[in-house]
């Protein structure tokens, strides 16, 4: 979120909070989606495996490969911004004179970081999801109480350069035609992005194909309140100037602006812990895909390895987050990698968008024989999914559009590499996953 705020500002202004809005109404209605597939088929691949077995097994794997792109992207991403913010937090409570920026130092933080983080998911489910109740109380009420005292702040002292809420900020309208549209949406949908991680372990949990479900619905709408109000108490209290120049740095300097440095570097805590917990919720999600993969004998068999004692797939965790420490090492040694990583956010969230939107088309193609059942069911099994899939495919194509080809050439070959890797599974793949022909639902339970 931190990387986000700034950079949502700069894309279209005060209409920060419109866009999250926008955003959130596809992503619930692909949530829905997934309620309604978990519903039938509680598989830890999740989309990937309700593709394959709704619309097509190429399509399917192609969908995964898109999934686990996006997810050891972030994984390479996201620990080396936990550790730039460790040495922030390190020079801010005074540990040093100056902040370190040896970009090597940060290599090796970021791997201690992933390192931890595997550790934890490997180590047993519970532990993770312990973890993450710790991770998410310090960070979202961290970020929660920021910003309703930055709100307050605003309404009874009127500090200089300060705003009253403006009713405008929440309105689609205000996003300045598709463009802007596209550029919001996109960077919300990052900002959603995770979600889902509660369905990749619905066979881990209880009531496998009713509880996931629910809770992806349920945390969408909390999500939604975190971010808007966040955005909305930032721009009230901040000129538009310091909003527009602050980056990756504005949730640290709303907070020092609300409470002075003490909650400045509480914020800087909270977003490397809030950091290190998205990292290990997009490790996690992949490391069940690759495991639902591999069961259907189209992936390498060590990926669906259970190690006994801690009941989780090993290995294939530890091979995704060592793709991860090489890209960590690779973007570290090459200035050129490096220089490319600036566009990751919208990379990823092409990504999501693509795997999402797919998800949410097969729904509506999943139930077709059934869509007229209930008015009800057809608008939310149905309808809304199907919209919000074409709405994500969209956001998807405008931002590369407006990118251009050779800003979007890491997507671009991302997408690209699905292709031949599908035909390599369906050469070597030693089951009957490539041969299985959809199925179409005709009981809406």
């Amino acid at each position: 979120m931190a990387a986000t705020a700034g950079l949502l500002f700069v894309a279209v202004a005060y209409a920060g909070p419109a866009a999250i809005i926008v955003s959130f109404l596809p992503m619930l209605f692909i949530a829905v989606a997934y309620f309604y597939l978990n519903r039938r088929d509680p598989n830890c691949g999740a989309s990937y495996a309700w593709i394959s077995k709704l619309v097509g097994p190429r399509v399917g794997w192609f969908n995964g490969w898109v999934q686990l792109a996006a997810s050891v992207l972030f994984c390479i991403a996201a620990p080396v911004v936990a550790a730039q913010y460790t040495l922030q937090f390190v020079h801010s409570v005074g540990w040093t004179s100056h902040t370190l920026t040896d970009p090597w130092l940060v290599a090796a933080i970021a791997a201690t970081w992933l390192g931890i983080i595997t550790f934890i998911t490997v180590y047993s489910v519970r532990a993770t999801a312990n973890s993450q109740w710790i991770f998410l109380t310090i960070s979202y009420g961290v970020v929660l109480v920021t910003s309703i005292w930055g709100i307050l702040k605003v309404a009874v002292h009127h500090p200089a350069g300060s705003t009253g809420f403006h009713w405008s900020w929440l309105n689609p309208l205000s996003l300045h035609g598709y463009s802007g549209l596209a550029a919001g949406v996109v960077l919300g949908l990052f900002l959603f992005w995770g979600w889902d991680t509660a369905v990749n372990l619905n066979e881990e949990s209880k009531d496998a194909s009713k509880t996931p479900g629910r809770a992806v619905i349920i945390s969408m709408f909390f999500l939604d309140f975190i971010f808007v109000i966040n955005i909305v108490a930032a721009q009230m209290l901040l000129p538009e100037k310091e909003l527009a120049n602050q980056g990756a740095n504005l949730l640290f300097y709303f907070s020092q602006q609300v409470g002075g440095q003490a909650l400045g570097y509480l914020m800087i805590f909270a977003v490397l812990v809030s950091t290190v917990a998205d990292t290990q919720t997009t490790l996690l999600p992949a490391s069940r895909l690759t495991l639902s993969m591999s069961r259907d004998r189209v992936f390498p068999r060590v990926f669906s390895e259970i190690q006994s004692k801690t009941e989780t797939p090993l290995i294939g965790t530890l091979i995704i987050a060592g793709l991860a420490l090489l890209g960590i090492i690779v973007r570290t040694a090459s200035p050129t990698v490096n220089a490319g990583y600036g566009n990751i956010i919208n990379d990823i969230g092409v990504l999501v968008a693509f795997y999402y939107g797919a998800t949410g088309v097969a729904c509506a193609w999943a139930y077709r024989k059934v869509m007229f059942r209930t008015p009800g069911f057809f608008i939310t099994a149905i309808l809304l999914p199907f919209l919000a899939g074409l709405f994500c495919f969209w956001v998807g194509y405008e931002v590369i559009h407006q990118s251009g080809l050779a800003a979007s050439a890491d997507v671009l070959g991302v997408l690209a590499l699905g292709i031949p890797l599908v035909w390599a599974a369906k050469r070597y793949s030693q089951g009957e996953f490539f041969k299985q022909r959809p199925i179409a639902y005709t009981t809406t339970t």
